[in-house]
């Protein structure tokens, strides 16, 4: 009986396990495909969103949408609800790496001048912090690499700081 309670309870974190592996594909599907974004939105706006990565997924699918779309009110209305959304994830879950990772990547892509990438520096700042502590949760080698790619593409990292996140990365 103890083991059949133990079973019931981690099952949902191992579900949610499979559930973010396939969410994870799908949005980067989504990156460049619009009815990758589409089918993605559709699917998270259906679940119940409690668990912060799982709605980090959503609020950044939400503001990708504003990618795809043509209207210029329709663009600015589907990226201030997936900042918000990310906000929120990031609110409940401020020691999540990916989380911080997914917000900083997409505050990276916004244009400046529209005054909403207002977090780079703080996420940047979190990243290293959380990487240097080894706390990658539940990111995976592939996805630690691309982070590192990406923190080094974007050129918003000192040398020093892209050692740092390099050594926790390849040697954690």
């Amino acid at each position: 009986m103890k083991k059949f309670s133990l079973l019931l309870l981690m099952l949902p974190s191992v579900l949610m396990a499979d559930d973010l592996v396939q969410i994870r594909k799908q949005y980067y599907a989504a990156l460049t495909n619009q009815k990758a974004a589409d089918k993605l939105y559709k699917e998270l706006k259906s679940k119940t969103v409690a668990q912060p990565i799982i709605m980090a997924y959503f609020g950044s699918v939400q503001a990708l949408r504003a990618k795809h779309a043509f209207n210029p009110y329709n663009k600015v209305s589907y990226l201030k609800s997936g900042l918000k959304t990310l906000d929120a994830s990031v609110s409940k879950s401020p020691e999540n790496l990916e989380i911080r990772y997914l917000r900083f990547t997409l505050e990276y892509y916004i244009p400046s001048f529209l005054g909403y990438s207002k977090h780079l520096e703080t996420d940047r700042k979190k990243i290293i912090e959380l990487s240097k502590q080894k706390k990658f949760g539940a990111m995976d080698k592939p996805l630690l690499q691309s982070l590192l790619g990406f923190m080094k593409e974007t050129k918003q990292c000192s040398l020093q700081e892209i050692a740092s996140l390099d050594q926790a990365i390849n040697n954690g």
